[in-house]
């Protein structure tokens, strides 16, 4: 299964259109914001505190505010940097849980094999296939001409396959077990399949065996097959206890039937997707119920999508006027039904990217804007005796400051984040201590690295000439 973000797995990427509210929205945003944020150094150049300018021309302490000061830590632009930080490691952290959520996902393993499988619906008329007899017999030799296809390894028809639509219906009894209750039935996923069907998909047969031609024929037990998850429902000793294979059920979507002896118990599969559990579950002939519309399902030799022509070759064969649809590979099934979490994840990652680089900017402009503005107490400091690295570790030192502030308000607000992404976690804690930890050491290196370059040029002032300016 493919992992790159498309058009195709993107969930209604065939509504996505231009909006011309939403394109006003943003240039008047933009604007707004430009105003907003020009307006606060406006304001300051149009209202000079000329007494506080001479004072600190005739002290020597330094220029502007940073110097008056001595720290960032309460300055209006360390403020806005704060946040930016504080907004990174908000994002950051959404998108690492994110991240880790959909990679432990996909290694969930689905319970078959859907590489090298196509798949392709097929609903029959019902004024041409109106009776049991006309669709299974239309289906069933189907299958035999798809399967003597070359490049062909095996074919099968089913009414739904995992992630489509499902019909459940109840388990009323078990031979031998007093009849269930009605208030809390059990419920189970019921599944029409032509022979082969386990085989194609690669579902693992744990005991008995799989239907064959001669199941369900007139004269014959009505014949099942169950999942792992219904068997230990049923048999809570299983699989330890005795065998089910040969035991008797009894469900509500067809009484008429009676007993439903138990031919097989095949492994559980995701039939609802890689993020549920699969759901108890048995199987039927198709012969007992043919549906009217069912799903092709052909394991292949190379890729699937070069045999669509030859399929259709042979629907054609059998009814020129029978179409085909929701031609899909099987790995293409399962990826759709990761679109929104992909989608999610991408578009969250990359407001992180650029947050993680706006916050990068600002703090690198910061501390450059103080080294700038105390160049003058730079100098005292060389001529006083400072080495490099005292003036190294002092410039680092408000840059650490400014990333430990916005780290700490940042993890305050992811921690009420995530608790909104709890559904789009997949076995991973919204308060996972290793993300949260290694994101934070993760924006503490970074903002050092920001820092670094204004720290080196702080450090190569010349005392002299510094004083000079002053």
């Amino acid at each position: 299964m493919t992992g790159a973000v498309n058009a195709l797995y993107l969930p209604g990427a065939a509504d996505i259109r231009l909006d011309g509210m939403v394109l006003g929205f943003n240039l008047v945003l933009s604007v707004a914001t430009a105003v907003l944020f020009g307006l606060f150094p406006s304001l300051q150049i149009s209202r000079p505190d000329l007494a506080g300018v001479l004072r600190e021309s005739g002290s020597g302490a330094g220029r502007g505010s940073a110097g008056r000061r001595g720290a960032l830590g309460i300055s209006p632009r360390a403020l806005l940097v704060v946040g930016q930080v504080a907004l990174s490691i908000v994002l950051l952290i959404g998108a690492a849980l994110l991240i880790e959520s959909f990679v432990r996902l996909r290694d969930v393993n689905p319970g078959f094999q859907p590489a090298n499988l196509l798949t392709m619906k097929i609903a029959l008329p019902p004024g041409r296939y109106n009776t049991d007899q006309k669709k299974a017999a239309f289906f069933g030799e189907l299958v035999q001409r798809v399967e003597a296809a070359p490049g062909v390894r095996g074919a099968a028809m089913a009414m739904s396959l995992p992630t489509t639509t499902w019909i459940r219906t109840n388990i009323t009894q078990v031979q031998g077990q007093a009849p269930w209750d009605e208030k809390e039935p059990l419920m189970a996923v019921v599944q029409s399949v032509t022979p082969g069907y386990f085989q194609t998909l690669g579902i693992p047969m744990r005991r008995g065996r799989e239907f064959t031609g001669r199941d369900n024929r007139p004269g014959a037990p009505p014949m099942i097959i169950v999942n792992e998850s219904l068997a230990r429902r049923i048999w809570p000793e299983y699989p330890n206890g005795p065998d089910p294979v040969g035991q008797h059920i009894s469900e509500g979507y067809d009484k008429a039937i009676g007993w439903l002896e138990v031919a097989g118990i095949a492994a559980d599969i995701h039939e609802g997707g890689l993020a549920y559990d699969p759901p108890p579950e048995f199987y039927v002939p198709c012969v007992l119920h043919p549906p009217q519309s069912a799903y092709l399902a052909v394991r292949t030799q190379g890729d699937p999508l070069s045999f669509v022509n030859s399929v259709r070759g042979q629907v054609s064969a059998m009814d020129r006027d029978q179409s085909v649809s929701e031609i899909k590979t099987m790995e293409a099934v399962f990826d759709a039904t990761l679109g929104q979490r992909r989608l999610t994840m991408f578009l969250l990652g990359s407001f992180a990217g650029a947050a993680l680089l706006l916050a990068m900017v600002g703090i690198y402009g910061v501390i450059a804007y103080s080294v700038a503005q105390r160049t003058q107490e730079v100098g005292v400091r060389r001529a006083l005796g400072a080495q490099q690295g005292d003036i190294l570790r002092l410039v680092l030192g408000e840059c650490l400051a400014l990333a430990l502030g916005g780290v700490a308000i940042g993890i305050a607000g992811a921690l009420a984040l995530t608790r909104v992404m709890k559904e789009f976690l997949f076995h991973v804690s919204s308060t996972d201590p290793a993300t949260y930890v290694g994101i934070a050491l993760l924006f503490v290196v970074v903002a050092l690295a920001a820092g670094f370059v204004p720290a080196r040029r702080a450090t190569r002032i010349d005392p002299m000439a510094a004083l000079r300016i002053g």
